[in-house]
């Protein structure tokens, strides 16, 4: 049996009016550009730079100098974590658990040797303990970037309020809103199969082009 065309006939007289999407124009200026550029390169240059230097290599010698006493110190570190740990309210096994006094078989693997630990998980993603460790670091470590984001997002504003570099939208969460914007405009619809979903009397209550 030969496959099955629809055929589209032709368009109607009246033509009937679509919404269309514009592409999207972003304009910045080159004082933005250049912002971000020289942002993004520049601490990796700086790094590299250092690196390589005279100076990197005294770090270096330095660092590997210290290397047996922060090693000491670390262990003494632990020792004095283990003794807190020991005597918190908050680690062990009498420590707080998330049903509170509830009867329930709380997972074996999670003795409340790490803080947060209040016996939750139903998925059983702590079982591994090199995956737990792996989770656990990956865990500090989006921690430190969600420090770094809040500062980005303080920083900038600071920076246009005192007049010591001048951005297009320094609020962080505006310029998101503004890239995401689109112009419509009305066109005539060419296709008869037009409904209420493609076309209809859409109007922007303001150009929002960056």
């Amino acid at each position: 049996m030969p496959p099955l065309l629809l055929r589209s006939p032709a368009p109607p007289s009246s033509g009937v009016l679509c919404r269309r999407r514009k592409s999207i124009r972003v304009r910045a200026s080159w004082q933005e550009l250049a912002g971000v550029l020289v942002f993004s390169a520049v601490p990796f240059t700086a790094v590299k730079a250092i690196a390589n230097s005279p100076l990197g290599a005294s770090l270096r010698r330095r660092l590997e100098s210290r290397k047996a006493f922060a090693a000491a110190k670390a262990d003494a570190l632990r020792a004095a974590a283990r003794e807190a740990r020991s005597s918190s309210f908050w680690y062990g096994g009498a420590r707080p658990r998330w049903l509170g006094p509830l009867r329930y078989d709380y997972p074996e693997h999670l003795a409340g040797e790490f803080p947060g630990d209040y016996g939750f998980d139903i998925a059983g993603l702590g079982r591994d303990p090199v995956a737990f460790a792996n989770y656990f670091n990956f865990e500090i470590l989006h921690c430190r970037w969600a420090m770094l984001a809040a500062l980005g997002v303080v920083v900038p504003e600071l920076l246009d309020l005192f007049g010591i570099v001048h951005f297009v939208e320094p609020v962080w969460w505006k310029v998101g809103y503004a890239k995401l914007q689109v112009k419509y405009q009305y066109q005539p619809c060419l296709s008869s199969f037009s409904t209420q979903y493609d076309c209809s009397c859409y109007r922007p209550e303001e150009d929002m082009s960056i």
